[in-house]
């Protein structure tokens, strides 16, 4: 069983695109379609939507100035090309040839856990939570409002959802 970005067994990409770029390109679109309801959140729901990501993770490596959010997203939108592989890794590893995009859920559970830990580690490393510029999410989000945690889980799980229904349709 070839495990490195191989279109499965019985299965004719339709599109052209490699397994790899299937994979990429599905992680692009699914991590853009996630900013969606985070920040439809955080307009909505100010007091209780806290995680502003783009901002988290752009502190993460400057100052709060205009190149931020530009930084912010080209973070998040690394991780999402590095999730998507992962998800299509996992799919050929368990030789997964349909139905994607429900096993997106399960995958999208397990992305929430493992992001949910990363992002509790973050004070260690954040120079933005370090000189107080940004408040530190804690695991899972859990210094932020029940309802930001609750978000996380929810666009992690759609995340999931959106790579398997992409890469489904790419392949």
């Amino acid at each position: 069983m070839e495990i490195f970005l191989q279109v499965p067994s019985g299965v004719e990409s339709s599109s052209g695109l490699s397994d790899t770029g299937a994979a990429v390109l599905a992680g692009l679109i699914a991590g853009l379609i996630m900013l969606v309801p985070i920040y439809l959140g955080l307009v909505m729901m100010p007091r209780q939507m806290k995680m502003d990501l783009l901002k988290l993770l752009g502190t993460m490596v400057m100052p709060i100035n205009g190149g931020t959010y530009p930084v912010g997203l080209m973070i998040h939108l690394a991780m999402s090309i590095v999730f998507a592989v992962i998800h299509v890794l996992v799919f050929d590893l368990f030789d997964i040839t349909s139905s994607y995009a429900v096993w997106g859920i399960l995958f999208g559970f397990a992305h929430a856990l493992i992001s949910g830990t990363g992002i509790g580690m973050l004070e260690i490393v954040h120079r933005g939570i370090k000189d107080g510029t940004v408040q530190a999410p804690g695991f899972m989000t859990l210094n932020y409002p029940a309802p930001t945690t609750s978000g996380f889980v929810i666009v992690h799980v759609l995340f999931g959802v959106l790579v398997g229904a992409f890469y489904g349709a790419f392949i």
